[in-house]
């Protein structure tokens, strides 16, 4: 179940009410004439508090063009149709929007959760909120102060550390990449000390963060730190927690969303309000990767050499990418059925024909698109505009961390720390065995098998590039697969170009 959200937006340090979402938001008080003594005096107080740091996610751009963009475009197996190109050339814009949405949104994120946990403390120790809802409440602050903080670092490097509510003008100096990352790791081993299970969790709070979440992201936190040994011991307390889906399909299937690989999701809500502009629970997320032909959208495709790359019988081909011809893979999903599909092309089953590829209206794209992103045409929540020029296809869950990412990340530290073998073991028979695979030549260098097992297991998700920079080996990546020379200091993305303007002690990425 997808919780309700009452929403507060919380800046600095005083605190005032504004409905953000639009689930109850006609239910919401007048909070302009709620005074800071009225607030907080029951536990639904609480609740909404620590909802509002949720709804940070629930932008549109933040969690695609902010968050989907650096993990995938960077990386190269997926392009961009419309104006944001740039991405090929790693030339990207300081005065690029979306760098300023991750930024802005990321520490609206982060201010939420600063001036909950104070206020959370406050109101246990008067016995509004009894000990066990308060832990569980403070320690999602702190694991979604660490997510922020995990996202921004591995987008720009290093960013300054505001760890309590900014009682000055916030102007201030970045912390070092390292600093970040170890602030994600107090952060989450701090939550992980206080949040449950997911299975102790209850269904009615299903999708809120759990302590398998918090240690799965201290975890890669200290892979970042190359802190090996630490992340391991990270890693191994989510055995028996969570379970690889046995079907790599199933892993985005709508009607299986909060699954037992999930560890982390954004949860979405169905029939939202998907207008441009909109602020929040907004999420055009899978009519942007369909193709022209079915959403009317398009913008974001992939490359050919990712279809072409996929070893014979890798199960995790079709459940990734769909080419010209090819039917897609979720059995919930029949080309045939998309309304623009029966209109324009007579229920063809299949992404267009070899004869004739779907690359839009312009012929511009390359016939090849993500299928991890796609939404089945049947569910509720599919909506077309006025005279049905536009499909989208809302209500999809974001899954931002998951156990077969969390499995790649230990066989790494595993090689890291000396213990190929065990890493071989994780890879030939785990992540490749589900993949209907059998095992990687041993003479093949196992940072090579990592690097391959990462592109295949994870494209198209929230973390392909994040990971690649972590290994070291993104630059050589890209220069073999692609041919590309990525210009000095262009692996990662600029400081946005408002954030310096406002802040004079803030200093460019090195080659910006």
């Amino acid at each position: 179940m997808k919780f309700n959200k009452s929403i507060y937006l919380l800046t600095f340090g005083f605190v005032t009410l504004m409905p953000l979402s639009c689930k109850d938001y006609l239910n919401e008080t007048d909070s302009t004439r709620i005074s800071e003594e009225s607030l907080f005096k029951n536990a639904a107080d609480g609740i909404n508090l620590v909802n509002a740091i949720y709804d940070t996610f629930h932008d549109g751009d933040f969690i695609n063009k902010s968050l989907w963009y650096g993990a995938n475009f960077l990386s190269q197996d997926f392009h961009n149709y419309g104006a944001d190109s740039f991405f090929e050339t790693y030339e990207i814009p300081t005065t690029f929007n979306p760098l300023n949405v991750a930024w802005t949104r990321s520490y609206q994120g982060i201010a939420r959760a600063n001036s909950a946990i104070p206020i959370i403390a406050k109101m246990k120790a008067e016995g509004v909120l009894d000990a066990a809802l308060a832990d569980r409440l403070t320690g999602e602050a702190y694991f979604l102060r660490g997510v922020f903080y995990y996202y921004l670092a591995s987008n720009f490097g290093g960013v300054p550390l505001e760890l309590q509510t900014v009682t000055d003008e916030g102007r201030h100096p970045r912390n070092t990449q390292d600093d970040v990352f170890a602030s994600v790791v107090a952060d989450m081993q701090m939550a992980a000390n206080l949040l449950p299970w997911k299975e102790d969790l209850g269904t009615a709070n299903l999708g809120r963060a759990t302590k398998g979440a918090a240690i799965a992201y201290m975890g890669s936190a200290q892979m970042w730190l190359k802190k090996y040994t630490e992340a391991i011991s990270s890693f191994n307390q989510l055995e028996g927690k969570y379970q690889l889906m046995e079907n790599f399909i199933d892993i985005h299937e709508y009607n299986k969303q909060n699954n037992q690989e999930s560890i982390f999701e954004v949860q979405f809500l169905e029939g939202a309000d998907q207008s441009w502009g909109h602020a929040n629970e907004t999420i055009w997320f899978s009519s942007f990767h369909m193709p022209e032909e079915v959403s009317n959208f398009g913008y974001s495709y992939a490359d050919p050499k990712l279809y072409a790359s996929f070893e014979a019988g890798d199960k995790r081909k079709a459940a990734t990418v769909i080419g010209p011809g090819d039917e897609h893979a979720s059995p919930a999903i029949e080309i045939k059925n998309y309304p623009k599909v029966k209109v324009q092309f007579g229920g063809i089953n299949t992404l267009g024909t070899l004869a004739k590829p779907w690359k839009g209206s312009d012929n511009l794209r390359s016939g090849y698109y993500s299928v991890k992103t796609w939404r089945d045409p049947n569910v509720t929540g599919s909506t077309s505009a006025p005279g049905g020029k536009e499909y989208i296809f809302n209500g999809q869950n974001v899954i931002m961390m998951r156990l077969g990412e969390v499995l790649l990340s230990k066989a790494e530290a595993l090689v890291k720390t000396g213990n190929e073998a065990a890493a071989r073991e994780i890879i030939d028979n785990v992540i490749r065995k589900r993949a209907g695979l059998g095992p990687v030549a041993a003479s093949t260098p196992i940072n090579d098998v990592l690097i391959n097992e990462y592109r295949h297991e994870l494209t198209g998700e929230m973390s392909l590039w994040f990971l690649l920079r972590r290994n070291g080996e993104h630059i050589n990546y890209v220069k073999k697969e692609f041919g590309i020379t990525i210009p000095t200091g262009k692996d990662i993305l600029p400081i946005p170009q408002e954030v310096i303007l406002n802040n004079s002690t803030i200093t460019q990425n090195p080659g910006y």
